[in-house]
């Protein structure tokens, strides 16, 4: 049986449930992060998580009264109530709590969803995905809230072409997937957007760690750069390294995954086995 962290309780599936009064729930007051384990279920920079999780509370204005130290030890409880062979998924949530206003309580909800890993199916990363672009800018893009209305929305229709995501973007800037991040190979250098998102962990990791032919620059980049890339990929804790083959129904660069995407799919992959994180 699973086991997840509600309130300070270990409960089963059928108990993680909160209030229809809890601001998460009635007003999308929520932020929340997400993360995976690697070999010997060790949770993937789980403090440069905790990090974001904090700050995007902190951006929304949701006080949390916990200490990071604290959280860390309650996902590690829950992971071990989970002791199954597989790797895991963790998803913590942090809600407004329980309220008749729009005023906050004194303590919000947590919650620490652990389940069995799932990787997007092989052809995913040997043939790559589609996306399509849609014209919208987050709301507080630096915020990892709950509010994904767009992002549903849109995941729909992308389904409708065979796409998996839409990537966001303005008259000026590509930003960033629903649920992602963007890197794209303009020019010789790949770049990742600067600006108007969320830093994604994962995106950090290959910011530090990559070793390429090629130059690697947080720059910003237009809609119009992206579509005509020679190569482009998402990164987040779910897809790793997903590369990008079509876009908006039609090929990116030669419509393969290109040698800079597979080269950082290696490294990646090469540096969450190891010992060095």
């Amino acid at each position: 049986m699973k086991a997840h962290f509600l309130n300070g309780e270990f409960v089963s599936d059928e108990n993680l449930l909160i209030s229809p009064r809890d601001m998460g729930f009635s007003r999308g007051y929520a932020v929340f992060d997400f993360l995976k384990t690697y070999p010997r279920h060790r949770p993937f920079k789980l403090p440069e998580h905790l990090d974001r999780l904090y700050n995007s509370a902190r951006l929304i204005g949701l006080s949390l009264p916990w200490k990071k130290e604290e959280v860390r030890r309650w996902v590690i409880e829950t992971l071990a109530a989970n002791s199954t062979d597989e790797e895991k998924f963790i998803k913590i949530i942090v809600s407004g709590g329980v309220s008749d206003s729009m005023l906050p309580p004194a303590r919000p909800s947590i919650i620490i969803i652990v389940d069995p890993a799932v990787q997007y199916p092989r052809e995913c990363y040997e043939k790559g995905v589609g996306v399509i672009t849609v014209k919208h800018e987050r709301y507080n893009p630096a915020a990892k809230s709950n509010n994904y209305i767009e992002g549903v929305k849109q995941t729909q229709l992308a389904e409708k072409i065979g796409a998996v995501e839409p990537v966001y973007y303005s008259d000026t800037q590509a930003f960033e997937g629903s649920n992602s991040n963007l890197f794209a190979l303009i020019n010789n250098t790949l770049l990742t957007p600067r600006t108007n998102i969320l830093e994604g962990v994962t995106r950090n990791v290959l910011l530090e760690m990559l070793k390429l032919p090629v130059l690697v620059k947080v720059k910003d980049f237009t809609v119009d750069e992206f579509r005509n890339a020679a190569e482009a990929f998402l990164t987040g804790s779910g897809k790793e390294i997903t590369p990008v083959t079509m876009v908006d129904g039609k090929p990116l660069g030669n419509g393969t995954v290109g040698p800079i995407t597979k080269d950082v799919m290696r490294q990646f992959r090469d540096y969450t086995l190891s010992d060095s994180w």
